[in-house]
């Protein structure tokens, strides 16, 4: 979150929508640790296998 919200910000003005927006560049950006995918299509995949 550190890069969507500057060290010292009072978070009480944090907006839903700022959260929103952090979540989806964070769950839709590639992670090396996950072979380069997203953790977004992770997700779907082990929840596609557990059904």
């Amino acid at each position: 979150m550190r890069r969507y919200v500057n060290k010292g910000t009072d978070l009480r003005m944090i907006t839903d929508e700022n959260i929103l927006f952090a979540q989806s560049k964070i769950n839709y950006r590639s992670q090396k640790c996950l072979g380069f995918k997203q953790p977004e299509v992770i997700f779907k995949e082990i929840a596609c296998m557990a059904i």
